[in-house]
């Protein structure tokens, strides 16, 4: 009788009042929502790639052997062909836009003291997930992107890019400027990339900055002069120390974010498989380059760059183990690095990119050499942070700059080979800037002829996964952009 009552009083009160009825359902050992610290981890490391089989698709065996940094020569069918180009699409909407955009809601609506400083380097990650997207396939999912959960937004309509950078630059100028004067952030040691250093992402907002505007130079000058400005005003990067770059564990078995997908990818293939382009490695022979020895090796790990030959992009398969070299840095010489670090932006990429400011705007000072200079001494001493087999002694760096000075007459294009060369493991990167600037000459393969007409890629096509989930805004974009073909240009990549 007793247990009815107490039973009878508590239905009654919970019935006659619901104040505090949502607190009642709500499990007090169970937390409602990740600390931002612990998103945003993950969201870097999926922002590197999620596994290594995707990473091996769109950027290995795609982006890094299109633009000839490597040939691998168990999948040469694959070369301008559209089978594949959907892995990065699926896996970074899949994983990194759903998860930054539920991070920037989450800071929006959040009292903490550290939200005004966690949001804006939040939207500096975001920038960079989106800026990586639309520069391989153009028009994208974007305002309405990663708002399934939040907002019901199932079928999220495709932005023109054009559009999408106006609101990234406006996004990196006014979370640049938050950082300025935002107190401390919460991420600490949990930010993968600059351990919660405020300063760092400010630069890093900067220099991004630099590099959309340097993408825009064709189709709108003006502003793309305007928006290096403002970047190259508000403070970019100044040093190696200053690089966006994450570093991996040191873990043979694992196949998902937690070690370098590059690493994974060049080891996976076997040694007889991936190889350096004839092409790169040429470049870099022809002007006694230390950067050989320290990229290439042969299997036995021989770095002598005298035994060092490129595969031509025609070469057949089955060529001898021995006779072309692995990729040294990534454990083609036995020392299999799983914790390399793998780069985002590079300090010698923006000292490239003030070079052409100077030399098209007069920006940065308006000395071309002395960034240019900068540049290549960057790209070779960032590569010791693959380890000591990265080191290049700086006399070696100046014996290359006094046998290989800078010609005034041919500025832009000395500038974007070696932003080329310096971009080496980045595919994505190093696409989108030579579709920008049209350096380095590049020859297309033989199958070229009968697979694009002759022509190299320009971007990637859409998911077929799209096309039959959200068709109407596919068809809109379609419509919008052009043909969804490898050979059509987006908006900033122009003629």
């Amino acid at each position: 009788m007793k247990k009815l009552i107490i039973i009878t009083v508590l239905v009654l009160s919970l019935g006659s009042c619901d104040k505090g009825y949502e607190e009642l359902n709500v499990n007090p050992t169970k937390p409602t929502q990740l600390e931002p610290a612990t998103k945003l981890t993950f969201i870097q490391l999926y922002t590197g790639g999620s596994n290594y089989v995707a990473c091996l698709f769109w950027n290995v065996i795609h982006l890094m052997q299109n633009i000839q940094h490597l040939n691998d020569t168990s999948y040469v069918s694959f070369l301008y062909q559209e089978g594949n180009t959907h892995q990065f699409f699926e896996e970074q909407f899949s994983n990194t836009v759903k998860n930054i955009i539920d991070l920037e809601a989450q800071l929006e609506s959040s009292e903490d003291p550290t939200a005004i400083a966690d949001l804006a380097i939040a939207r500096i990650q975001k920038v960079l997930i989106f800026s990586r997207i639309t520069d391989l396939y153009g028009d994208i999912p974007y305002t309405e992107a990663g708002l399934g959960f939040l907002n019901g937004i199932r079928f999220p309509k495709y932005d023109k890019q054009s559009d999408i950078y106006l609101d990234m630059l406006a996004t990196l100028e006014a979370s640049a400027l938050t950082l300025e004067t935002a107190g401390s952030n919460s991420y600490g040691s949990a930010d993968l990339l600059f351990a919660g250093d405020n300063f760092k992402w400010q630069k890093f907002a900067n220099s991004l900055m630099l590099r959309l505007a340097m993408r825009m130079v064709k189709v709108d000058n003006s502003a793309s002069e305007s928006w290096a400005s403002k970047a190259i005003s508000g403070g970019v990067m100044t040093s190696n120390d200053d690089i966006a770059f994450t570093k991996y564990e040191n873990s043979a078995n694992d196949g998902g974010p937690n070690v370098n997908p590059l690493t994974k990818s060049f080891t996976s293939r076997g040694v007889n498989q991936i190889k350096i382009s004839k092409t790169f490695l040429d470049f870099m022979k022809d002007r006694n380059d230390p950067r050989v020895s320290v990229l290439c090796s042969t299997v036995d790990g021989n770095t002598d760059p005298e035994l060092q030959f490129g595969q031509d992009i025609n070469e057949a398969a089955g060529i001898p183990t021995n006779s072309k070299p692995n990729i040294n840095i990534f454990g083609g010489s036995g020392v299999v690095v799983y914790d390399a670090p793998y780069f985002f932006q590079t300090y010698a990429e923006v000292e490239f990119m003030l070079a052409e400011a100077a030399e098209r705007w007069g920006l940065a000072g308006g000395d071309v050499e002395e960034h240019y200079n900068n540049g290549v001494i960057a790209a070779m001493e960032y590569l010791s942070l693959y380890g000591d087999g990265g080191y290049i002694a700086p006399e070696q760096i100046n014996d290359y700059l006094v046998a290989n000075p800078f010609e005034a007459s041919q500025a832009l294009k000395m500038i974007n080979e070696q932003y080329w060369v310096a971009t080496f493991g980045n595919g994505l990167e190093t696409f989108s800037n030579w579709k920008r600037s049209g350096y380095p000459e590049l020859v297309p393969a033989d199958v070229a002829a009968t697979l694009t007409g002759g022509n190299l890629p320009r971007r990637f096509i859409y998911p077929s996964s799209e096309k039959l989930n959200n068709p109407e805004n596919v068809a809109l974009a379609i419509e919008q952009q052009g043909p969804d073909g490898l050979l059509t240009r987006m908006w900033w990549d122009v003629e």
